[in-house]
Formats: structure tokens, sequence, C-alpha cells
């Protein structure tokens, strides 16, 4: 993998491949979020994993992953595999909100073009119609299962250079738009973008993502803000954005191994080992910068002007990856959960605002007795007895 991600799951058989029912699904309330969100992406952990991520602190889970071609939702995961969690997380005491994630590093953008059905065009309207029956078909295998509160958005590039999923289409955009925008009224809508495909360190906009990486310029494949488009284009179609800073050379590892300095790249000394004052310092910017917000030149790409883009503390999630970053150099920047718990406490602002939370990839690398959240959710709660995970 070109980014810092673990192995994808399988393609999705036949019997998870869900079109649509010949009766529509009548909406239902829209599933409420935590107040304050402490996330994991599953990864294929063990039911037993997760239940010790839950015990943690963490209350919402990813599951990875979905994908979307020919207008239907398709998955690996299966009833048998959420039941089996939701039982064992009943059995624990822990309530936790499940969310499934479409994409991941490495997966090929099939979702839009020519699809099979009326009109021959792959449709966000479509996709999400198949969306509804694939969650009610397996709420109906799963008894214990609640269903899945709603999708989020993990669509990315591939390790092929010169192939056409190293960049988002305007039909592609359509498509997520559209999907979004169907379920957002009575699903929980999420996105979680590589800190460089919503980079609030660049005014620079681009739908490619085979930009290079400040610190190491022989990697191509960043973005340039492709992700702050649909935010841009439709805001109310996301609850949370969920910025990657474990992605591969990330700006947040360029701050913390180089300093943010160019001029230090190459240079004896660098990079540098973070402190855990660092990585305080380096957590708050990164939530700062996006609810302060920042210039971006859309230049009129999907009829989106240039504009400066805030993000709502409400609905600002940090992503960092857990013990498995220290594997990787300093290609993936690792954080202690400590020190993440106490750049959430000093907040944003003036009135130090607390952004919504934090996620993490991947709860199957937890180790063992000592998951990543724990500290985490400790540090958090320092802040005062509002904080409730």
């Amino acid at each position: 993998s070109r980014f810092c991600f673990g192995p994808l799951l399988a393609s999705a058989p036949a019997s998870m491949r869900v079109s649509l029912l010949p009766l529509a699904i009548a909406a239902a309330a829209k599933p409420q979020l935590p107040s304050t969100v402490l996330a994991g992406y599953t990864g294929g952990a063990s039911a037993d994993a997760i239940v010790t991520a839950a015990k943690s602190g963490v209350n919402v889970l990813f599951w990875s992953f979905a994908e979307l071609s020919q207008n239907e939702f398709t998955t690996g995961i299966t009833a048998a595999t959420v039941q089996e969690a939701s039982a064992a997380l009943q059995a624990a005491g822990q309530e936790v909100v499940h969310v499934i994630s479409i994409g991941g590093w490495g997966v090929e953008h099939t979702l839009d073009g020519s699809c099979d059905g009326p009109g021959g065009a792959c449709d966000g309207a479509t996709y999400a119609a198949s969306f509804r029956a694939w969650n009610e078909k397996v709420k109906a295998a799963a008894p214990d299962f609640p269903g899945f509160a709603g999708i989020d958005w993990d669509i990315e590039g591939v390790n092929e250079e010169s192939s056409p999923s190293n960049e988002f289409t305007d039909g592609a955009y359509k498509v997520m738009l559209d999907m979004s925008a169907a379920l957002k009224d009575d699903f929980v809508v999420t996105m979680v973008p590589p800190q460089s495909y919503f980079d609030c360190g660049t005014s620079e906009f681009d739908s490619s993502l085979r930009h290079p990486a400040a610190s190491t310029p022989s990697f191509h494949y960043h973005g340039a803000n492709c992700y702050a488009l649909l935010y841009a284009k439709c805001p109310d179609c996301f609850d949370l954005v969920m910025v990657q800073l474990y992605e591969g050379w990330a700006r947040a590892g360029f701050d913390l191994y180089w300093g943010g300095d160019t001029a230090n790249v190459g240079q004896p000394g660098f990079p540098r080992d973070g402190t855990y004052a660092d990585q305080v310092k380096v957590a708050q910017k990164n939530a700062q910068c996006l609810t302060d917000g920042y210039e971006i030149k859309f230049g009129g790409h999907l009829g989106v002007a240039s504009q400066n883009l805030t993000v709502p503390a409400s609905k600002v999630v940090l992503g960092f990856g857990n013990q498995w970053v220290d594997s990787t150099g300093y290609k993936c920047p690792y954080f202690d959960g400590n020190a993440v718990g106490e750049a959430y406490c000093q907040g944003v602002g003036q009135g130090s605002t607390k952004i919504r939370g934090y996620m993490y990839w991947v709860i199957a690398e937890d180790k063992a007795g000592a998951p990543w959240a724990a500290d985490v959710s400790a540090g958090m709660k320092n802040c005062g007895s509002e904080v409730v995970i």
C-alpha cells in the first residue's frame, strides 16, 4: 500500500450484492451520534477486539469496507459478522453506533460511468436505495444488530499511479453528492479524507491524486483538497469531517518530524522524533486550522467558487493511527493517546471550544490489553465532567 493502511477486505460475494427492493423502504428517524465521538475502524477486528475497544471508550464503529458498482451497494461484511459483534457488545453492556465505510485505499473507482438499469447511468439515489435495501436485509438476518446508522466516504487512490482511479471525475463527485443527499435526512453521512484530500495547509484544489508530498517529493499519491469540494458543495450533507492525520507523508507528519519547513528536508537532524509537546501542538493546530477556515481556489469546479471554507467544531474529528504506525518509520506520524487527549482539552478558538472528537485506524491492530483508545479516552475525560465518552 502506498498509504499506511492494513489489507482491504475481499470483494463482495454475489450473495451480498443488493439491488433495489420492489417496494420503497420507509424513512426512519435519523440516528444520533454521541456528543463526543471516539471512533474506531474495524479492519477485520474480532468480536473480542471490538468489545475491548468499546470498553476503552470507542462509541462509534466504522466497518470497513463496502464498494459501489453498477448501481449496487456491495460488501464482504456479512450479517453473521455484525451479529457476532453485536451479541458480544450487548453481553458486555456496551452501546455503539455502527457506520459502514465505502472505499478504502487500493480500490478501483467503479461508482460512476455506465451502469445497468434505466438510462444506463450510475446514480447516487439508486445507490442510496440499494444501501437501504441491504441494511434492512442485514437487520433481518442479525437479530441483535440495530442496523447501520449510515455511511462513511473513504474513496481514495490506488497503487498504480497512472490509473484513472487516481483522479476524481465529475461523475464520481455527482454520485457521492447525490447518494449523500438522498440519505442525509434519515442516516448519518460522514467523510474520512486523507489529510491531503482536505488540507487546511494549502489553498490549492485539484481532483488529481498524483501530487507530491512536501516531505517526500518522490511520493506522488497526495491529493489537493479533492474532498473539500464535496463539503463546499453540500456542507449539510455531512455530519462529520474526519481528517486522516496518519496519511502517508501527511502534512501532520511533516509538521511533527520536519518542523513544517521544506528547508529542513534532506538536512542533518531531520526527520526528527516528535516530542510529546510537539504531538499536542500539532494535533491542536490541525483542529484549529479547520475551524478557523482557509481559502481554497476551487475556480468554479462543479460551480463552486473559490471561498474561505470553515468546518464547525461540532463536525471536526481528527484521525490517528494506533500502534501499527511505529513500524512505518517517519511515513505515518504517531501520536500518543494522552497527547491527543490533552490537545482535545485545549479546544479551539478563544472559548476553547471542543471539537467533536477523534477516530483511529484500526481496531484490528490494537495491542492486547493496551488499546490506543484507552489513553485517548482518559485524556479527554480530564477536561471535566461535561465530557462524556
